[in-house]
């Protein structure tokens, strides 16, 4: 109903949609608990946890984070990459931090047991409500800045926050996102070039992997919704040189085969690569859920 979309009504209709659909098929179901996690193989089914890149649904009402929860959303971004009414996203020029009504957001979202997601926000935001929060957070997939100058990834003060207080970062493969000087054409090894630097940086009890691929054009995709992504306005304007697809990481199937080929190919311990591919994501999970 919005070309900015965000928009209360569309989010809880959207959430009530889905959540039908999977009432009526038995391939999906949703996670609510960690031992719904634990269903899925041994069922032989696909647990979806519930996931919202921004609160800017929530406008100025604070408890309409309960009523997200009620519907299944276990975790939540504070901002998208505009702002809104708990703080600053990456797109801002200036980045006030997080705001009064945003630090009562993050502690209810601790008290409910929403795991909280910086991915989106500007530094000073992201970083305020990392330190606000009473439980680890996520950055769910972004990289580090101080291989690619892009607000869509993080500087290391910020990286280093994060898993000081117990958090994870997820690594983006997101076409023309974790891009490195040594390797300026995106594929599978600039973007596990951000993985080690992250890992080298803050320990690999603190990294995992994020890829935000999608099946289908993702580049056209981008194309199609640049200004509604904001894409334009995260690279600095930084010349990308674009590819078709991010190679070795072209949709979700091929991205986890690929990453655990390369550790292994690279040495990795099996208890390390075990961390990386879920163990870390599933600990925080465990201290940020209600149960």
């Amino acid at each position: 109903t919005s070309q900015n979309g965000w928009k209360w009504t569309d989010i809880s209709h959207d959430l009530g949609q889905r959540y039908c659909d999977f009432a009526h098929q038995d391939m999906l179901y949703k996670v609510e608990t960690i031992a719904d996690l634990y269903r899925a193989k041994p069922e032989g089914r696909i647990g979806v946890v519930s996931v919202l890149e921004a609160a800017t649904m929530i406008e100025n009402e604070v408890d309409r984070l309960d009523v997200l929860y009620g519907l299944g959303v276990r975790v939540m971004g504070i901002t998208y990459s505009e702002a809104n009414s708990l703080g600053c996203g990456l797109r801002e020029p200036n980045d006030g931090g997080l705001t009064e009504f945003g630090k009562q957001c993050v502690r209810r979202m601790n008290k409910l047991g929403i795991t909280i997601d910086t991915s989106h926000c500007g530094d000073k935001t992201g970083a305020d409500a990392i330190e606000v929060s009473s439980k680890p957070t996520f950055i769910t997939h972004a990289g580090a800045r101080a291989l690619w100058d892009s607000n869509r990834l993080k500087p290391d003060w910020v990286l280093k926050l994060c898993a000081e207080r117990g958090g994870v970062i997820g690594i983006e493969a997101a076409p023309h996102t974790t891009l490195t000087q040594k390797h300026p054409l995106h594929d599978i090894e600039s973007y596990m070039e951000h993985f080690e630097y992250c890992a080298n940086l803050v320990g690999i009890d603190h990294v995992a992997f994020g890829p935000d691929t999608l099946f289908g054009d993702h580049v056209g995709l981008h194309h199609a919704f640049a200004a509604a992504l904001s894409i334009g306005a995260t690279r600095k304007k930084v010349t990308v040189q674009e590819v078709e697809y991010v190679k070795g990481l072209e949709n979700p199937s091929e991205v986890f085969p690929n990453v655990v080929r390369w550790l292994v190919k690279h040495g990795y311990k099996d208890e390390d690569i075990a961390k990386v591919l879920g163990l870390n994501i599933i600990r925080v999970l465990k201290e940020t859920w209600a149960r």
